[in-house]
C-alpha cells in the first residue's frame, strides 16, 4: 500500500499505548525498588527506564498528531513528524547512556556492595519486564515489517535494548548476592551498566542514522526510478508523450508526480482507466508511496 492504512495505523497506535502502560508501571516498580535498597545499579536502572518511558510517550502522541490530526495539506511534511520523533527517542536514550556512565564510573572509584529489599524487589521486576519488553520487541518488529515507519523501527530499538537491559541488570544483581564474600563483586554493577549503557549507545546510533536520514527531502533512489521507467516502458502505447516525472521523500512516505501527454482523440473514461492502473501499479511495487498521474500537453519543469 502507498501509505499506512487505518488498521495498520491503529495497530501502532495500540502497540505504542500498551508500550506507554508497561513503561509507567515499570519505572513505577523501579522507584520502588531503588527506594528500598542501596545501589547505584538501581539508580541508573530507574534514570534509564524514566527516559526511555518518556521517549515512547513522545513516540505516543507524534501517532496521535500523524493518525487523528492529519491534513491533506500537509502530506508532505507529516512524514517528518515520525522521524523528528525518532530522533528525539535516541537524544533520551543517549542521555540513558550518560547517566549509567556516570553512575557506574562513580560506582568503581567507591564501590560498595548492594543491599535492601528493593534488591530482590527489581530482581522479580527484571524478569517481569524482561518477558514484557521482549514481546514489545517482536511486536514492533512485526508492525516494522508490514509498514515503514521511523517510529515503530524506533520502539523496536528501545525494547530490545529494555529487553537487554533487563538481562543484564538481573544478571549483575544476581551475582552481587551470590558472591557477595567476595572483595571484587563490588565491580560487577558498574562493569554490567556499562554493557548496558554500551548496547543503548550502539542502539541509538541506528536510530540517528536512519532518522536524519529520512528528515531529509531528497529524490528517489535509481532502483526505485528504474521501477517507474520500466512501467512507463511497459505501457509506452498508452500515452503519447511523457512531460516530466517529480518525485521525493518525505519522511518515510514517497511521493510521484507523472505527467503524460495522451492522443486528443481518446475517451477521457479510457484515460482515466490508464491512469489509475499505472498509479496502482507503481504503488504496489513501491512502498508508501503515493503516485499522482495527471495529463499534460507542456513539458514540466
Amino acid at each position: 500500500m502507498h501509505i499506512s492504512s487505518d488498521g495498520e495505523n491503529a495497530d501502532k497506535e495500540s502497540a505504542t499505548k500498551h508500550a506507554l502502560y508497561a513503561g509507567v508501571l515499570d519505572t513505577a516498580v523501579t522507584l520502588g525498588a531503588l527506594l528500598a535498597a542501596s545501589s547505584s545499579v538501581l539508580l541508573a536502572d530507574f534514570l534509564k527506564t524514566s527516559l526511555e518511558c518518556i521517549a515512547v510517550l513522545l513516540a505516543w502522541f507524534s501517532l496521535r498528531r500523524i493518525i487523528h490530526g492529519r491534513n491533506e495539506a500537509f502530506d508532505y511534511g507529516i512524514g517528518k513528524l515520525e522521524s523528528l520523533s525518532s530522533v528525539f527517542v535516541g537524544v533520551l536514550m543517549m542521555l540513558g547512556v550518560c547517566v549509567i556512565v556516570v553512575n557506574a564510573v562513580l560506582n568503581i572509584m567507591s564501590p560498595s556492595h548492594i543491599s535492601g529489599v528493593g534488591v530482590y524487589i527489581s530482581g522479580v521486576a527484571q524478569v517481569v519486564f524482561g518477558v514484557i519488553n521482549t514481546r514489545m520487541a517482536l511486536h514492533a518488529r512485526k508492525l516494522a515489517r508490514q509498514s515503514t515507519s521511523p517510529i515503530i523501527a524506533a520502539q523496536q530499538q528501545l525494547f530490545t535494548s529494555r529487553a537487554v537491559g533487563n538481562v543484564f541488570i538481573f544478571l549483575s544483581l544476581g551475582l552481587s548476592m551470590l558472591l557477595h564474600d567476595q572483595v571484587w563483586s563490588v565491580y560487577i554493577d558498574p562493569v554490567a551498566s556499562l554493557i548496558v549503557a554500551a548496547f543503548i549507545g550502539f542502539s541509538a546510533v541506528g536510530v540517528f542514522t536512519d532518522s536524519f536520514n529520512d528528515l531529509l527531502d531528497k529524490t528517489l533512489d535509481e532502483e526505485l526510478q528504474m521501477v517507474i521507467t520500466r512501467e512507463l516502458v511497459t505501457h509506452f502505447d498508452q500515452y503519447d508523450a511523457l512531460h516530466g516525472i517529480r518525485s521525493r521523500r518525505s519522511g518515510s512516505h514517497v511521493f510521484i508526480e507523472i505527467f503524460l501527454e495522451c492522443d486528443a482523440d481518446r475517451k477521457v473514461g479510457d484515460v482515466q482507466v490508464f491512469f489509475d492502473a499505472l498509479r496502482t501499479s507503481l504503488e504496489g511495487k513501491i512502498p508508501n508511496s503515493r503516485v499522482v498521474v495527471g495529463l499534460s500537453r507542456t513539458r514540466v519543469a
